[in-house]
């Protein structure tokens, strides 16, 4: 058998439901779908507080932009992929809070356009039904417009999918030299490109070895040229990116902890750093929070997804066979690692989304009726307005408020007024920002362009004489009576919540979560404060 003599073998269905064109309304349908993806990710960008991960990107973006030799692969900010665009933006546009979270959010909407080219696989309202979720759906356009690195993974990997089986079900010379600059790519994003390549290896290999499935015909059929320009492929863009454009190769001694950085160290450093860091348990949070985020936020497609889990089964093939397998995997490896942020949850989140434009896809099929496709048609419109609600509430009506499950450690808006009082009081005003516990940000990307200067000030004998002080409890402690030249208030400067999850048992309790967003168990914080000489 060859890989294309069955193409219901690799497809997400029989050659014959495979759509053969597309409608120019469909195509005007995608098209102000994916206007509709940009504007709802570019509007207001630059509104809400940066959250600390945030502006440490924007902020060595911006250093980047400004002196390039300045940066070095570190595994504490993951891969370099994300500075390079930010910084490339900032060349574009100039730096600002809309420019820096500008990269996320066309990379968020190339995210919405990809299912488009999954047609065949997952059928005209399936592919249509994902780009939708994608949209709208509250975890991907959160993290659409928030400045960190998974959006960008997120849409590598979907675009890795596409790439895979349009290799699978028509095998070119073109196929694998795509495919593995994409994998470098997701590598050049972050390290959880180590766990997406461990659940696909676990898939691949077996389907590999059985020949129905077309995968060995397809590797196979192409020969081996394409596999060595492929492999050429990956380790260019791995030198562009963790090479820093071919100026860092790492081949020196490791520093004081062991890391090479550059070429080399992207090979070595980031799974080093990623096991070491599995005692440290960064983000506090339970293994549930994926499963929380899945229930409280995005239910219509884990109900849409368990659809397509049962359609995958009755009819199986490789993609949605895949499909099932990635999420589960995924789903798993990411409640067993101890680093857990909300932001994770995308990883998941992806191919239950396409399980569940297979749902959509599926139901429709099996309605035969006018009355049922009215009574399905009524069904999605139910979840699609629940999805847009609780996209409204985490994209406009919480933003940074730590009610919302989204939402990990975020700096509040009163950082922001902070911000606006100490550069409304004009040029030459001096500022120093206190380090102690890590303090520095956001503040080290809002005063980028001001005369500050960032110093513990809980060390012993140091004195305040700069017009502003921005401090942290500790450091007001120590200074007390130092302090008598200034006038002070106290501030906001992180929120949490800090989940009780026996309380989340509790089927009130969820439901007033889900309808109102009202917390389970507390909310908590951290409080700075803001000294003005008098």
């Amino acid at each position: 058998m060859t890989a294309t003599s069955d193409p219901s073998a690799v497809s997400g269905g029989a050659a014959r439901d495979q759509p053969a064109g597309r409608s120019r309304a469909e195509l005007l349908l995608w098209g102000a779908l994916i206007v509709l993806a940009l504007a709802l990710r570019l509007l207001d960008l630059g509104d809400r507080p940066f959250h600390h991960d945030e502006s440490q990107d924007a902020y060595f973006s911006w250093t980047f932009r400004h002196d390039f030799a300045s940066y070095h692969y570190d595994p504490l900010l993951h891969g370099p992929l994300r500075f390079f665009l930010t910084a490339g933006v900032y060349v574009l546009f100039g730096a600002s809070d809309f420019t820096a979270r500008l990269a996320p959010a066309l990379m968020g909407t190339v995210c919405v356009a990809l299912p488009l080219l999954l047609r065949r696989q997952l059928g005209r309202g399936g592919a249509l039904a994902a780009a939708v979720a994608l949209c709208v759906g509250p975890s991907f356009l959160y993290f659409s417009r928030f400045a960190r690195e998974d959006i960008y993974f997120a849409t590598l990997a979907l675009g890795l999918i596409v790439a895979v089986w349009r290799f699978l079900e028509r095998p070119s010379r073109a196929g694998p030299p795509v495919i593995f600059a994409l994998v470098a790519l997701m590598f050049t994003c972050k390290e959880t490109a180590f766990i997406a390549m461990a659940v696909a290896g676990a898939f691949f290999i077996p389907a590999a070895l059985w020949p129905r499935s077309g995968v060995w015909a397809a590797v196979r059929g192409v020969g081996w040229r394409p596999w060595a320009v492929g492999a050429a492929a990956f380790l260019v863009v791995w030198a562009v990116f963790f090479g820093r454009l071919f100026t860092d190769w790492g081949f020196h001694a490791p520093n004081a902890d062991g890391y090479y950085s550059g070429f080399l160290g992207g090979f070595t450093d980031g799974i080093r750093y990623w096991l070491q860091q599995q005692p440290v348990a960064r983000g506090g949070e339970s293994p549930w929070l994926y499963p929380a985020i899945l229930f409280g936020d995005e239910w219509p497609v884990l109900l849409l997804g368990g659809v397509g889990i049962v359609a995958a089964f009755r009819r199986p093939t490789v993609m949605r066979l895949f499909l099932v397998w990635a999420f589960a995997g995924s789903l798993g490896l990411y409640m067993w690692a101890s680093e857990r942020f909300a932001w994770l949850v995308l990883h998941p989140l992806l191919p239950l989304i396409l399980l569940a434009g297979i749902g959509v896809q599926a139901l429709w099929d099996a309605s035969r009726t006018r009355g049922a496709r009215v009574a399905l048609g009524v069904v999605l419109a139910l979840g699609l307005t629940h999805t847009a609600y609780a996209s409204w509430q985490a994209n406009a009506q919480l933003g940074a408020n730590p009610r919302e499950l989204l939402v990990s450690t975020q700096s509040p808006r009163q950082v922001k007024d902070v911000v606006r009082r100490v550069r409304a009081m004009g040029p030459g005003t001096t500022i120093t920002v206190d380090t102690h516990d890590g303090a520095t940000f956001p503040y080290a990307w809002y005063f980028r362009d001001d005369d500050v200067g960032y110093i513990d000030m809980t060390r012993p004998g140091y004195t305040p004489d700069t017009d502003v002080l921005i401090m942290t409890q500790e450091a007001q402690s120590a200074l007390g009576a130092r302090l008598a030249g200034y006038r002070g208030r106290r501030f906001a400067f992180r929120v949490w919540w800090v989940r009780d999850w026996s309380a989340a048992t509790s089927a009130r309790g969820w439901w007033r979560y889900v309808a109102d967003r009202r917390p389970w168990s507390p909310t908590g914080g951290l409080d700075e404060y803001l000294y003005v000489r008098r």
